[in-house]
C-alpha cells in the first residue's frame, strides 16, 4: 500500500503557458508573416486614416481573422452591427460564399457611403444589404420574421447598447451559428479597476454576461482590441 503523502498546494492558479505579451516588434513580426491584406482593403484603411475617428477601424489582422472564420463556416446569412467605413464588411463580403448575403447596419450615412463605394468596387454589393439606422430597431424588425436564422453575426458598434446587441443577436443566431464581438478588452481598461467610465463598465458587464451564459461556447482572443468568439449551442 502506497503511503498517503499530502498533495502539493500550488502557490496560485495562474497558467504556466500564458498568452505572450505583444510589444511593437512582435506585433510587426506578426503582421509581416501572417497578414495578407488585399489592395482594396489597404486602400480603404489608408483612406480611413485621414479621419479623426480612424482608431475605430478594424486592424488588418482582425479583418483577416474575420475573413478566415467566414471561410471556415461558409455562412449563408450574415449580420453586421456597426459598419464604420466598411473594413470588416468588405473583409467578410469578399470571403463569404457566392450564395451568401450580408445585412450591414450603420447609423451614419457618411461612413456607409465610403463602405458602399468599396463594396461596389469589389463587386460584392449585390450580396450586401445596408441599413442606415440605429441597430436595435432594425434587429427587432428582423426578429419578427428571421429569428434563429443567421449563421454569422459581427458586432462592432457603440458600447452603450452592447449588452442589448448581444441578447438580440443570440435570438437572431441559429443553433451552431457564430458571433464575433470586437473591442472586448477595450484598450486594456477592463482589467484596471480605476477605469469606471460608462463604456468600460458596459464592456465588463458584457464579458461577465457571456462568461456566465451556459447557452454558448466562448473564447476571448487578445487580438486587436480584444475579439470574443461565440458559438450558440
Amino acid at each position: 500500500m502506497l503511503p498517503n503523502f499530502p498533495k502539493p498546494v500550488p502557490e496560485d492558479d495562474k497558467p504556466v503557458n500564458r498568452t505572450v505579451k505583444v510589444d511593437d516588434g512582435l506585433y510587426q513580426y506578426l503582421v509581416d508573416v501572417s497578414v495578407r491584406e488585399a489592395d482594396l482593403l489597404k486602400a480603404l484603411r489608408r483612406e480611413t486614416a485621414q479621419y479623426h475617428m480612424a482608431r475605430m477601424q478594424l486592424s488588418p489582422e482582425v479583418g483577416q481573422l474575420l475573413a478566415l472564420l467566414v471561410k471556415l463556416q461558409a455562412p449563408k446569412k450574415l449580420l453586421e452591427i456597426g459598419v464604420f467605413t466598411g473594413y470588416s464588411t468588405l473583409s467578410m463580403a469578399m470571403a463569404m460564399p457566392e450564395e451568401a448575403n450580408l445585412i450591414a447596419i450603420e447609423k451614419k450615412q457618411m461612413w456607409l457611403d465610403i463602405a458602399t463605394r468599396y463594396l461596389t468596387e469589389a463587386n460584392v454589393m449585390d450580396r450586401v444589404t445596408t441599413h442606415c439606422d440605429k441597430a436595435i430597431p432594425v434587429m427587432k424588425s428582423l426578429l419578427e420574421t428571421q429569428a434563429e436564422t443567421f449563421d454569422f453575426i459581427f458586432i462592432d458598434a457603440d458600447k452603450k447598447n452592447l449588452v442589448e446587441y448581444y441578447h438580440l443577436s443570440k435570438k437572431l443566431l441559429r443553433s451552431g451559428g457564430c458571433m464575433a464581438i470586437d473591442n472586448t478588452l477595450w484598450w486594456g481598461n477592463v482589467a484596471d479597476p480605476s477605469f469606471t467610465d460608462q463604456d468600460t463598465c458596459i464592456v465588463r458587464e458584457l464579458n461577465t454576461t457571456i462568461h456566465q451564459d451556459q447557452a454558448v461556447d466562448v473564447s476571448l482572443i487578445p487580438i486587436g482590441d480584444g475579439l470574443t468568439l461565440i458559438r450558440k449551442k
